[in-house]
């Protein structure tokens, strides 16, 4: 249906316009976008539900339980994940005086 009324536009747009074709490969690539957003929406959505019903398998559920944790780290505000950053250095410091002792 999106990719008829796309053609008809486009050929409309090329003959009423010199930069008719730009246009519609604008517009084609904003509509594959967009298809794409929502496909990677309704597969998180289609995991979650399968983690409730716990229907996932191992392999689903680690790459489920990965992609939550990715998630969630990029939610976390900049002073928390310096906080987080600070901890993880002075870690490593530490470490790095008990292997040079």
């Amino acid at each position: 249906m999106y990719f008829l009324m796309l053609l008809l536009v486009g050929v409309v747009l090329c003959f009423l316009f010199p930069y008719g074709p730009i246009l519609v490969g604008g517009i084609i690539f904003a509509v594959v976008i967009d298809q794409y957003r929502q496909t990677m929406y309704m597969r998180e959505d289609i995991q979650a539900i399968k983690k409730h019903l716990n229907i996932m398998s191992k392999e689903e559920l680690d790459t489920y339980e990965m992609d939550q944790t990715y998630k969630d780290i990029d939610r976390i505000s900049s002073e928390r994940m310096d906080v987080i950053n600070r901890k993880i250095e002075a870690e490593l410091e530490r470490e790095n005086k008990n292997k040079k002792t």
